[in-house]
């Protein structure tokens, strides 16, 4: 099994960069979240949401 923990420092890859998803639903605390073809990342790595809600608050995601 392979296992890419990521670490919260500023030193990211490009290749994790560029998987890029976005939020399709979200049912109670479960996210829905679609990737382009190819770009899935690994099962175990972490998922950052940047942005905000509708009503313009920050999305806080642990």
């Amino acid at each position: 099994m392979r296992m890419n923990p990521t670490t919260s420092s500023p030193g990211v890859s490009t290749l994790e960069k560029k998987n890029l998803g976005r939020i399709a639903q979200i049912i109670g605390p479960v996210l829905d979240v679609a990737f382009p073809p190819g770009k899935m990342p690994n099962i175990y790595n972490a998922l950052v949401v940047k942005g905000r809600d509708t009503t313009g608050q920050p999305i806080n995601v642990t």
